[in-house]
C-alpha cells in the first residue's frame, strides 16, 4: 500500500504534461490570430482591387455613354472589359459574379452581384468564406455634380479661312466638316436626352462677317427687337448701274468694291431689312478704335445693336437714341438714302443663309441638323461673336430670347445645392482659325486692336461667372504676328492656361471639344 501511495504522491507531482496541455491551449488563440492577419490581408487585397476595379468599370461604362449615348449594350461591355482588366493583379476568389447595368432612365451605370474570398486558417474556425464585393454606380447627369444646371454657349467660326481654298465660301471640306462633327459630339455628350430634372442646353454662334438672325426668306421681326429699325423701308435711293469688285467671292480679303456710274435717285418700296446684325457702337470713326460696347446689356434705348451695314441709318448713326440722322434719310428725291440696312430681297452680305443663331436649347435633333447646315463664307468678326457667346448666356436677355431658350441667373453660379455643388454651370466655347479681322461689318488692317476688343469681352464674360474655354485651329498657318496675336487672345480669353487648346488638324479638334465636353460633364461616383 505504502508503494501505491507513494507512486500517487509522484504523478501528482509531475509538471511536465501538464506544461506541454498549457503551452498547446495557450498557442490555440495566437494561431487564430496569426491565421486572422494573414486571411485578413488577402481579405483586404482583395476588397480594395475589386472596390477600384468597380469605380473604375462603372466610369468606364458611363463615359462610353456619354461617347456614344444610344450604344447601351457597348456601355455594360465597356464596364465589363475595364473591370476584367482592372482584376487580374488581385487576389484568387472562389467567387465573383459582378455585373453592369443602366439605371435611372438610362442616366446611370450600377455593379451587382457578389465576390468572395476562399479563407485559409479561419475555415479552421468555421469561416470559410468571406465576401469582398463593394458595389458602386456612376451617374453621368450633366453638370458639376447632381443637382447642377448647365449652359454652354459654342461660338463657332465658319468664315471662309475655314474651307480647304481658305479663298471663297464653301459648303464642303475637310475643315469644316472636322468642325461639324467636333460640335455635333459635344452637343451629344452635354445634352443629357432627360431633362426632367437637371436642365443641359446649348447654344450655337456661327459667326463670320456678322451674326446672322434669320433666314433670308424668313422671319427677321427679331431684327427690330435688336435695332429699334422697322421690319420694311420704303423711300428714295440711288442704284449702282455700273461697279466692280476684287476678291469676289465671299472670301477673308477685304473686297473693294466701287461703283462706276450711279442712276437717279429711284423710289424703292417695302424693302426688306437685312437679317444680321454687328456690334453696339458709340462713335462714328468706322475703324477698330470706334468705341465698342463689351457689356451683356439687353438690346433696348441707348443699348440698340448696329444693323447689317454696321449703323442704324434711317434712324440713328450709333447705337444710341441721341444721334439722329439728318441727311441721307431717302425721304425725298433730292435727300436719296444712304444706307446699307435694308434690300430688295433681305439678304446679308458673305454671310451663309444658313447660319443662323440658335439660342440654348436641349433639343440634340434641332441643334446638330442646325451645325449640319452651317456653311462658310467671309471674314472674321471676332469681338462680336465674342458678345453674342455672352448674349446667349445672359439672363439680361430674358425679353429676347423664346422662354425655354432664356439662362438661368448668374446668382445661381455661386449657389450652393444640398450636394455642396452650384446650381447652375455657364460655359462659353470660343473656336477660331484665324485672327479678328472685321468690325461694323467692315475688313480692318489693325488685327491687334480687334483682339484687345475680344478680350475685353471675355473679361467681362468672367467676372459674371462664366467659364471660358479657347480653341485655336491650325493657328500654324498663319503668319508670324497673326499667329501671335491670335494666341495671345485666346489665351487671355480663356479662364486659365488650361482653357486653351492649340489644335493643328482635325483630328485635334475633334480630341479638343471632346476633352471639353467632358470636362464640363464629369461622372459622378456614388458608392
Amino acid at each position: 500500500m505504502k508503494m501505491v501511495s507513494t507512486r500517487v504522491i509522484a504523478f501528482r507531482r509531475d509538471t511536465r504534461g501538464a506544461t506541454a496541455m498549457v503551452f498547446a491551449l495557450s498557442m490555440l488563440p495566437i494561431a487564430a490570430s496569426v491565421g486572422a492577419a494573414v486571411d485578413g490581408a488577402r481579405w483586404y487585397q482583395a476588397r480594395q482591387k475589386t472596390s477600384a476595379a468597380i469605380d473604375a468599370a462603372v466610369i468606364a461604362g458611363a463615359r462610353h455613354m456619354q461617347l456614344s449615348p444610344s450604344d447601351d449594350a457597348g456601355a455594360v461591355v465597356a464596364a465589363i472589359q475595364n473591370y476584367k482588366t482592372n482584376v487580374t493583379t488581385r487576389t484568387d476568389v472562389s467567387l465573383d459574379s459582378v455585373s453592369f447595368a443602366l439605371v435611372d432612365n438610362r442616366t446611370s451605370i450600377t455593379s451587382s452581384g457578389d465576390v468572395t474570398l476562399k479563407t485559409s486558417f479561419l475555415s479552421i474556425f468555421g469561416i470559410n468564406e468571406l465576401s469582398v464585393y463593394a458595389p458602386a454606380r456612376a451617374t453621368f447627369l450633366s453638370g458639376l455634380n447632381a443637382g447642377t444646371d448647365l449652359e454652354v454657349s459654342l461660338v463657332l467660326d465658319f468664315t471662309a479661312s475655314m474651307c480647304d481654298s481658305g479663298e471663297s465660301a464653301c459648303s464642303t471640306g475637310s475643315k469644316l466638316t472636322g468642325l461639324r462633327e467636333a460640335a455635333k459630339e459635344l452637343v451629344e455628350i452635354v445634352v443629357n436626352e432627360n431633362q426632367s430634372t437637371y436642365k443641359s442646353r446649348v447654344a450655337l454662334v456661327p459667326f463670320s462677317e456678322r451674326i446672322r438672325i434669320a433666314r433670308n426668306d424668313g422671319d427677321a421681326s427679331l431684327m427690330t427687337t435688336l435695332t429699334d429699325l422697322p421690319l420694311t423701308w420704303s423711300g428714295y435711293m440711288k442704284d449702282c448701274i455700273n461697279s466692280s469688285e476684287s476678291s469676289p467671292g465671299g472670301g477673308e480679303t477685304a473686297s473693294t468694291w466701287v461703283c462706276h456710274q450711279w442712276s437717279a435717285p429711284l423710289l424703292k418700296s417695302d424693302w426688306k431689312i437685312m437679317p444680321c446684325v454687328t456690334e453696339r457702337i458709340y462713335t462714328n470713326r468706322w475703324d477698330e478704335n470706334d468705341t465698342l460696347d463689351y457689356t451683356d446689356d439687353a438690346p433696348g434705348p441707348g443699348r440698340w445693336l448696329m444693323a447689317h451695314g454696321g449703323d442704324r441709318r434711317l434712324r440713328y448713326a450709333d447705337s444710341s437714341d441721341s444721334n439722329p440722322v439728318t441727311s441721307g434719310t431717302g425721304a425725298s428725291a433730292t435727300d436719296p438714302a444712304n444706307h446699307w440696312s435694308y434690300s430688295s430681297g433681305g439678304w446679308c452680305h458673305n454671310t451663309p443663309d444658313s447660319n443662323v443663331v440658335m439660342p440654348l436649347s436641349s433639343d440634340r435633333t434641332s441643334l446638330k441638323a442646325a451645325i449640319d447646315g452651317f456653311n462658310a463664307a467671309g471674314g472674321t468678326a471676332g469681338p462680336l461673336a465674342t458678345l453674342f457667346g455672352w448674349f446667349m448666356l445672359s439672363p439680361k436677355w430674358d425679353s429676347v430670347w423664346p422662354v425655354d431658350s432664356r439662362a438661368g441667373t448668374y446668382a445661381d453660379l455661386s449657389s450652393l445645392n444640398s450636394a455642396g455643388a452650384p446650381k447652375l454651370r455657364k460655359v462659353a466655347v470660343l473656336m477660331t482659325d484665324g485672327v479678328f479681322n472685321m468690325m461694323r461689318g467692315n475688313t480692318l488692317n489693325n488685327t491687334g486692336r480687334l483682339a484687345e476688343h475680344a478680350v475685353e469681352v471675355c473679361r467681362g464674360m468672367k467676372a459674371a461667372g462664366i467659364e471660358v474655354y479657347t480653341v485655336g485651329f491650325a493657328l500654324d498657318q498663319l503668319s508670324g504676328s497673326d499667329r501671335s496675336n491670335a494666341e495671345a487672345m485666346l489665351q487671355a480669353c480663356g479662364t486659365s492656361v488650361n482653357h486653351f487648346y492649340s489644335t493643328l488638324t482635325v483630328a485635334q479638334l475633334k480630341v479638343a471639344f471632346r476633352d471639353i465636353a467632358l470636362k464640363v460633364t464629369p461622372i459622378r461616383l456614388i458608392q
